[in-house]
């Protein structure tokens, strides 16, 4: 009897050991998953941000290239020119008779492009400033209103008119904010001589649809009320954005914000992470993970300050991350059963098979997180138009390629490559044909070049390319090669079978020389060969 007992107990005492320890076994595996989806949770956040800056980044810069090209236009600088002339002449502001005159030429040579930038880049915005300071000369977008000083809300407009440097950000304005470049204007009869700034701008609004759809969530961009309001901020025909938190919807792509926000109400809201912040949200429709950081403008960036304008969220459903912990903790739970009834072998079989499933999972994500960032970076790095690299990453290639140059003492060949009459065609058959001419160019550039030369855009219809171990007559032999295949393969489309030519100049480079130097030396000798009739390859003179 004493023996049944002694059993007894001591059964009832391995069970109830062998119970803590699966409860113990269960609840460390749920806060070790647990852990792991708040890190996979992270790092998607931190994925996030960086599409999105990618996407900002590509808005910026298309805003800057748009507000460039337009600048650069002979006939929108003389008559920009006139019109400073004529409003200085007639008192300044809104200026006389002769100011609207001018002002309705500049309107009609530059509204018809306009049409086409609101269609292709979604652009809201082109205005025209005088200096110094910001003084609205034509608003394209809304020419009937025009004169006032905008010093107070155009601060990248005053700093490009004070030192004629480019610049491009995020800007709250009287109506809208915008993501602006601005660029400065210069005379056409001097162009040393900047005459104001020319801004183009977009909203928030389409570039969160089209990152919401590409990352398969939704965005938001909230701002502060206090910069709101001292903005004077007004949106005519438009319901009342204020929010539970304190701040105002710039643009959402969702209308799941509002109850997002109403759940978040309930909660205390703190200030916009200055990194990224991800949390998990309940939500009517179910969990969500909100990803936070802060949004900056303009003056914000120039002066360093540590006071965001506002915050962008970003969030996508999480009930597969749920469903998944829930799945791991049940199977935590049936191995827990099976090694309390078998052997604590079957329980350490079932912990190695768990942690296994478990690192696989992070495994797969991993590499999800890497092959994302394989593909952003490459659309940093390539000209979507074109094909070819961007200016940006030609440059960082050609300095590489000069510091191996330093080590090696191989020869380096640079082509710069100009489209003839260029401007011609866009004016004859429209930017759309001068687009596909650039990117026919480009991509016959692409094949016919070696898997280690660099092909990069250098601006507008200028194009490089840089033959490591090419001398200065191998490089003319095969810019002579290029050019024949241009004029032979591409075709102006519309033109009545117009073939297309390019002039190249050819630069060996040269020990000592620094990048500006070699650079300068290739646009140089393309000068020469385009002002020697076009359509030709001419080698750089290299000093004695």
């Amino acid at each position: 009897m004493m023996i049944n007992k002694t059993h007894k107990r001591l059964f009832i005492l391995l069970s109830i050991m062998l119970f803590v320890a699966d409860t113990l076994f269960v609840t460390i595996n749920y806060i070790s998953d647990k852990r792991i989806m708040q890190q996979s949770l992270k790092q998607d956040g931190q994925q996030l941000k960086r599409s999105f800056d990618v996407a900002l980044t590509m808005t910026l810069n298309n805003m800057s290239q748009l507000s460039t090209f337009i600048a650069s236009s002979t006939e929108v600088q003389h008559l920009f020119a006139q019109g400073v002339q004529a409003v200085k002449e007639e008192g300044g502001g809104a200026g006389g008779p002769e100011s609207a005159r001018l002002r309705d030429l500049l309107y009609d040579s530059v509204s018809p492009g306009w049409t086409k930038m609101m269609e292709k880049y979604q652009v809201r915005q082109l205005h025209f400033h005088l200096g110094p300071g910001s003084t609205s000369f034509l608003r394209i977008h809304k020419p009937q209103k025009f004169g006032d000083n905008m010093d107070n809300l155009r601060h990248m407009v005053v700093d490009v008119n004070r030192d004629g440097h480019p610049r491009q950000g995020f800007e709250l304005g009287r109506v809208y904010s915008g993501l602006r470049g601005i660029v400065p204007v210069f005379s056409d009869s001097d162009s040393t001589r900047q005459i104001g700034a020319l801004e183009v701008g977009t909203s928030f609004k389409t570039l969160i649809d089209l990152l919401g759809s590409s990352i398969g969530g939704d965005v938001a961009v909230l701002l502060n009320e206090a910069n709101v309001e001292n903005a004077t901020w007004s949106r005519p025909n438009e319901p009342e954005s204020r929010t539970p938190c304190g701040c105002f919807i710039e643009a959402t792509s969702s209308p799941a914000l509002s109850a997002l926000l109403a759940e978040r109400a309930s909660t205390k809201w703190s200030k916009p992470p200055k990194s990224v912040r991800t949390i998990l949200v309940n939500t009517a429709s179910g969990p969500v993970a909100l990803t936070e950081f802060a949004l900056s403008d303009y003056v914000g960036e120039r002066d360093g300050s540590e006071t965001p304008v506002g915050r962008i969220m970003i969030w996508k459903s999480a009930s597969d991350v749920i469903q998944e912990l829930n799945h791991n903790t049940w199977i935590n739970i049936i191995y827990g059963v099976v090694g309390f009834l078998i052997i604590e072998l079957a329980l350490f079989l079932g912990i190695r098979l768990a942690l296994g499933q478990l690192k696989q999972t992070v495994d797969e994500r991993t590499q999800e997180i890497q092959v994302l960032n394989r593909q952003l970076e490459e659309i940093a790095h390539q000209d979507m138009l074109t094909g070819v690299s961007s200016r940006r990453y030609f440059m960082m290639r050609f300095q590489q390629e000069l510091n191996r140059n330093q080590r090696s003492k191989q020869p380096m060949t640079l082509l710069m490559v100009d489209v003839d009459h260029f401007k011609r065609v866009n004016d004859t058959w429209g930017h759309q044909v001068g687009d596909q001419v650039l990117s026919d160019l480009g991509h016959l550039m692409i094949e016919n070049s070696r898997n280690y030369d660099v092909v990069g855009r250098y601006g507008g219809e200028e194009f490089c390319l840089l033959l490591p171990g090419v001398d200065a007559v191998t490089g003319l032999q095969m810019a002579e090669k290029l050019r024949e295949r241009v004029e032979r393969q591409i075709i102006i489309p519309s033109s009545d079978g117009i073939h297309v030519t390019i002039s190249i100049g050819v630069a060996l480079y040269a020990e000592g020389q620094s990048a500006e130097e070699w650079i300068n030396a290739a646009d140089q000798a393309l000068y020469k060969a385009k002002d020697s009739g076009r359509n030709r390859c001419l080698l750089a003179e290299t000093a004695d």
